[in-house]
């Protein structure tokens, strides 16, 4: 049995330890004093006293202050929303270009408040205004039948007809027979431009320039036989363009085909004006939720 005395290396105070019959041991004791945990180490020749280093786990509770993780749970439904969007925007689009496509088709004896419209048929011979020569005494057909009209002078006739497509044919005595298709558009009666009083070219106003001889010409359609020829079809084309986009959105593949959608359903201008203001939103939209997509076709 042997008393050892040491020095706490923590509150340097002294300290007594019994050993019960060892020569060299490790002890494990804390100092009265300070009830600092020490580690005894005693040799043969040596005691050496040092503060047992204290293992420090972390504690698994959440500090109050630490701001919580909150996984995106909302990209399904922003897609979805944009989606929709799109589609809308798309398929009034489709609705536009289906109405467009049957303006042309139009019977406006079916409505009671359709109003006659006073057209200014011009007949002239020459190429251009400046040195063209009135033409009278001719023969009008619309729609192969044949019109009654009031000669005011200069080659230009008054016609009274109603809104619709019509295919004039002016027959002249020595000259080729000129045909014109076009579409006169509902409108109020007797418009005329405030500088010449004339009507308006291509609305309630078409000039006939005839050849001399014998035989057939086409002149040139109005622009309303053209818009309502060409627009419908591209109209389609840019829906269908907008419903692929819609799909490549709620999938969330890719952010540039999502935008190439969304642009295509503005241009199908849906209703006009509502189609395109949605297609714009879903514009809007997409770019501030461009991380939604998939990662490999993000950029």
């Amino acid at each position: 049995m042997e008393k050892i005395e040491f020095e706490c290396p923590v509150c340097e105070k002294t300290n007594s330890l019994i050993l019960m019959g060892y020569d060299k041991a490790e002890f494990d004791k804390k100092c009265k004093n300070c009830k600092a945990d020490l580690e005894i180490i005693k040799t043969d020749s040596e005691i050496s006293v040092e503060e047992k280093k204290k293992i420090t786990t972390l504690g698994k509770k959440v500090p109050l202050d630490y701001k919580k993780y909150k996984p995106e749970v909302t990209n399904e439904k922003t897609a979805a929303f944009i989606a929709i969007l799109i589609l809308t925007s798309s398929l009034m689009g489709m609705h536009t270009a289906w109405t467009l496509s049957n303006v042309l088709e139009i019977d406006y004896n079916d409505y009671e408040e359709t109003e006659e419209i006073n057209l200014e048929i011009v007949v002239i011979l020459g190429p251009t205004a400046n040195n063209a020569s009135n033409l009278e005494n001719v023969t009008i057909f619309f729609n192969n039948e044949e019109m009654d009209y009031t000669y005011n002078g200069n080659g230009s006739y008054n016609v009274i007809v109603i809104p619709g497509k019509y295919t004039a044919r002016v027959i002249a005595t020595d000259h080729k027979n000129a045909t014109m298709v076009f579409f006169v558009p509902p409108q109020e009666d007797y418009l005329r431009l405030p500088e010449t009083n004339e009507g308006i070219e291509g609305v309630n106003k078409f000039t006939f320039r005839m050849e001399e001889g014998n035989g057939n010409i086409n002149l040139e359609e109005n622009i309303y036989i053209k818009v309502f020829s060409w627009c419908p079809n591209l109209a389609y084309l840019f829906s269908l363009m907008g419903i692929w986009g819609s799909f490549v959105t709620y999938k969330r593949q890719s952010y540039k085909n999502a935008q190439i959608g969304a642009f295509f359903s503005v241009m199908a201008m849906g209703f006009l004006i509502i189609g395109p203001i949605l297609g714009i939103m879903a514009l809007y939209y997409l770019k501030k939720h461009k991380n939604i997509f998939t990662a490999s076709f993000k950029n």
